[in-house]
């Protein structure tokens, strides 16, 4: 069915004859009743094709549906316009606040002329003045994920601007200890301060929100490239020189980033989903001297653990046994009371405690097998295995 089949259909023409009775409606209200008619026309026109096919009056101004909005929309363009000045962009989308006035006449006009084919204004409106921003700035829109969304509120006449955040993504090594993941009071500094800070500055955004694949202890360096994405809110410029970012990032000697660049905001989601498994180096201080032949029962680790939520954590994580994949251990000997140990293990293992057993919670242990008490005294990530099964 077409628009030209309004006249002939009968159920068509009262529909529109219906719709007209309350008032001479301008083209956009009285197509947007046959919106899903002739879906290559603008509702303006399928209104003046109707008008035209049942003999309507013409159009009044102010129209009695919308008062006149879609005449104006080269006037809320310009108020977009002047609000999105100052801000880097390159794609947008409208939204609106509805005028609850119009809204409720249009759900008159539904009720009596029926609204089955219809588009609500408001949905028209975002459509319209989205096309004419993008006509006279040169960007495009982008419902699902764009920069900035243009927030019309129709009751007050005015335009706000909802700054969608900038997403970068990247790598990092932490070459210090002593270096939280994101920003903790009691440390000077964070990952997340020293990757964060300096592009936040050149973004001349307000925030930053630090999302890691993971993290490592505080006193733990991470020799591996961790993948990190960093949310900077409400950033007026999106366009950064990101290889001189990441030389600026380096000079701090305590952070390297790799592979800096933006990305879209489904990445933070798919980080928090990555589970890999993870290689480390341990230091391990023993109670005793102990033996070769001791130190390679260390193999019987390789399996599955349990471990209990550990004591260093147990106020701030639930108090639950977990069971864990040990997939290599291999050990050498730095000293007569001291091992080297390479474990590569399932997300979520807690290296320190499967060396020390942390008085029997984490069960098989190194201090188990070996029946001493044993000590992690230093501990590397050098290992993130994203490509395992």
């Amino acid at each position: 069915m077409g628009i030209a089949d309004v006249a002939a259909r009968p159920d068509m023409r009262a529909k529109a004859e219906k719709a007209l009775a309350a008032g001479p409606l301008c083209d956009p209200c009285l197509g947007r009743l046959y919106a899903e008619v002739d879906t290559g026309l603008s509702n303006a026109e399928r209104g003046r094709l109707v008008r035209e096919a049942v003999g309507g009056p013409p159009p009044s101004a102010p129209c009695p549906l919308c008062g006149g909005i879609f005449e104006r929309i080269d006037d809320w363009a310009a108020m977009a316009r002047e609000a999105l000045a100052g801000w880097e962009f390159a794609t947008l989308a409208v939204a609106s606040h509805a005028d609850p006035r119009i809204a409720q006449r249009e759900a008159n006009i539904w009720t009596e002329a029926g609204g089955e084919l219809a588009e609500p204004y408001k949905q028209e409106f975002n459509r319209l003045l989205g096309t004419r921003l993008c006509e006279t700035i040169g960007c495009e829109t982008d419902l699902s994920n764009p920069d900035i969304i243009v927030v019309a509120d129709h009751p007050a006449g005015k335009v706000d601007l909802d700054v969608q955040p900038l997403f970068v993504a990247g790598r990092y090594r932490k070459l210090v200890r002593g270096l939280p993941q994101c920003r903790w009071p009691e440390w000077p500094t964070s990952i997340q301060e020293i990757v964060g800070d300096p592009i936040l500055r050149d973004a001349g955004g307000k925030d930053h929100l630090f999302h890691g694949c993971g993290r490592e202890d505080t006193d733990a360096r991470c020799l591996a490239e961790r993948p990190f994405v960093l949310e900077v809110v409400r950033p007026r410029r999106r366009r950064l020189d990101w290889a001189a970012m990441a030389q600026a990032i380096n000079r701090s000697g305590k952070v390297e980033v790799l592979g800096l660049g933006p990305c879209q905001r489904s990445q933070v989601a798919r980080l928090k989903e990555l589970r890999p498994e993870k290689t480390y180096r341990a230091v391990a201080a023993l109670g005793r001297d102990v033996t070769d032949a001791e130190c390679d029962a260390l193999a019987r680790l390789v399996g599955t653990i349990a471990q209990r939520t550990p004591t260093r954590v147990i106020k701030r994580r639930p108090d639950l046994v977990r069971s864990r994949q040990v997939v290599a251990v291999d050990w050498r000997r730095t000293g007569p009371r001291t091992l080297e140990l390479t474990v590569r293990a399932q997300a979520g293992t807690y290296i320190k405690e499967l060396v020390s057993g942390d008085g029997g919670r984490t069960t098989p242990s190194v201090a188990e097998i070996l029946g001493t008490a044993a000590q992690s005294v230093e501990l590397d990530v050098v290992g993130i295995h994203l490509d395992a099964p």
